[in-house]
């Protein structure tokens, strides 16, 4: 059975002992259905790859089975052979898809991941941008010293040192949230300063910690524009903003 997906969500990669790097990818299909398709191999996200594709795109796949492939219903299987980057999504296409859609965590949360685990919230107020230690990193450095049986390197994802998380109210009379976010984008930003402070152009990590809160927070946010797709955790029903979703300038001049 194939499906078509607007990808809202590329979640920072994970180490997988059978499939080496996972991706965890969601959004909404054709047919309005929110959707996480699990797992996809790092390699479909290498830039020499024909099947490589970005947030905000539309793409098409074969499903495994068209049942839920964990207890969150929105959870399916995909043979990831088939999977075909289609085309970008206009920014006033997706934002009209998640304004029908717009929740409060506290209202997914009501309903129990078993029945929704997938949803859209617009922050009303942001706060902070925080960044703490990724309580995981010594397991995934260890985890990316052991060898396979060619004696090549079994994992090959060098994971983030600091996770960060939003500070926000997504109600302007409810309570103030303080949530991990698992957005590919901010892990790929986080190296990247990290890169710079190695190389001297930046003197230490409180400088870093400043150049990704300066795009996560203050850039970002000044466009109003902004929705976080939030998921729940596979183990925990703690839910993750798992996708931040902005307009680029160009995008506010159409």
């Amino acid at each position: 059975m194939k499906e078509r997906l607007l990808v809202l969500a590329k979640a920072v990669p994970e180490a997988s002992k059978k499939y080496e790097e996972l991706i965890c990818v969601a959004g909404i299909t054709d047919k309005g259905e929110w959707r996480r398709i699990y797992p996809i191999p790092w390699e479909l996200f290498w830039k020499t790859s024909p099947q490589n594709f970005k947030k905000k795109w539309w793409i098409e796949y074969e499903l495994q089975d068209d049942k839920p492939s964990d207890h969150r219903p929105e959870s399916r299987k995909v043979k990831f052979e088939t999977i075909k980057p289609l085309r970008e999504a206009t920014f006033k296409e997706i934002e009209d898809l998640l304004k029908t859609r717009i929740e409060t965590i506290e209202q997914i949360e009501e309903k129990g991941v078993k029945k929704q685990s997938l949803g859209v919230i617009e922050p009303k107020e942001v706060f902070d941008f925080l960044p703490s230690d990724n309580q995981h990193y010594e397991k995934l450095v260890n985890m990316g010293k052991q060898k396979d049986l060619f004696g090549s390197k079994a994992f090959k994802l060098s994971p983030p040192k600091v996770k960060y998380s939003y500070k926000f109210k997504d109600d302007i009379d409810g309570r103030i949230h303080e949530t991990l976010c698992e957005d590919w984008e901010v892990g790929e930003l986080y190296r990247k300063c990290e890169d710079y402070r190695k190389q001297g152009k930046y003197k230490d990590e409180n400088e870093v910690h400043q150049k990704v809160k300066e795009k996560m927070l203050n850039a970002i946010m000044k466009n109003k524009h902004v929705y976080f797709i939030v998921g729940s955790h596979y183990r925990f029903p703690t839910f993750m903003i798992v996708g931040v979703i902005y307009p680029r300038k160009t995008d506010l001049l159409k």
